[in-house]
């Protein structure tokens, strides 16, 4: 599930964001005990203890979908404030790990480095960007990641995505479609943190439409984009997939990426979250047998 807390910067049409109520986030929440594993929001939209509706905080929002079985998944971040995104990004990191780790699977990312702030060019999509293309990848692997200032190279918020997935603290979510990210790019990143701490996402959708916003491909391109030109899905499913990341990576990096890792993610919390801590500030507490597991 994507949102509702995201940036509105990204693809998701802007029906998709809003800000819910406690009652509403009770029943978004309670959604983990029938099934749903993660939902994106976007860790920079305020401080931990930041009041959303009437006494709920941002941090009594993740732990109610943690007392559900539902994960975080980092994504849709706001791009005016990078330092600030990446510092409560870390807070949130912090949070969870304190809370539901240790290890990585307690944690996922969106698509990364789509729709968050960046000190790179990504993906080149049209020929014009594609003329510029040598010259601005050059820098990004020329460095060493190893010792670079990633933070200076890339940006403080994938650099911060980046090194927390390399401690072992989540698990980023990585576009092989081309169209997303740069395959030159997807390399770099595959070769730096290793196939066993990345998952592969298809942002794949078969249907013209997102949340009753027609959408539309553009010639030479596997992406759906909404009306306004901002993209909104991809198209390029698992063979597309499969094809690319043999190309930049292993053989064994695909079963990483698509099976192994995928099914990490998807395994619910099985610590027992204290039913308190599913209480909402309505005086309203998310029951049933097994609160927190499957």
């Amino acid at each position: 599930m994507e949102g509702p807390l995201l940036g509105r910067t990204g693809g998701v049409p802007p029906r998709g964001i809003w800000s819910p109520t406690a009652r509403e986030w009770e029943s978004i929440a309670a959604l983990g005990r029938l099934g749903l594993r993660y939902i994106v929001m976007g860790p920079d939209m305020g401080d931990l203890d930041d009041e959303l509706d009437d006494g709920l905080t941002y941090r009594n929002v993740i732990d109610l979908c943690y007392a559900n079985g539902v994960k975080i998944a980092l994504g849709h971040f706001q791009h005016d404030a990078p330092e600030r995104s990446a510092e409560r990004t870390r807070a949130v990191i912090a949070h969870v790990q304190d809370r539901y780790g240790p290890g990585p699977d307690v944690l996922l990312t969106d698509h990364l480095y789509n729709d968050m702030p960046r000190a790179f060019r990504h993906v080149w999509r049209t020929p014009e960007e594609r003329s510029r293309r040598a010259g601005q990848l050059a820098p990004v692997l020329a460095a060493d990641w190893e010792s670079a200032d990633l933070d200076r190279l890339l940006g403080p918020v994938p650099a911060t995505l980046l090194r927390a997935a390399r401690d072992g603290d989540l698990l980023p979510f990585l576009n092989f479609d081309g169209d997303h990210v740069d395959l030159a790019v997807c390399r770099r990143t595959v070769e730096y943190l290793g196939a066993e701490r990345l998952i592969g996402i298809t942002d794949d959708t078969g249907v013209p439409f997102l949340a009753g916003e027609k959408l539309h491909h553009r010639e030479g391109s596997g992406l759906w984009y909404r009306g306004d030109g901002i993209v909104a899905a991809g198209s390029g499913g698992l063979a597309t997939q499969r094809r690319n990341v043999s190309d930049i990576a292993d053989t064994t990096a695909f079963e990483h990426l698509f099976r192994h890792n995928p099914r990490r993610a998807l395994t619910p919390v099985r610590e027992l979250v204290p039913a308190a801590t599913a209480t909402a500030p309505t005086g309203t507490t998310l029951t049933g047998e097994g609160l927190g597991r499957v």
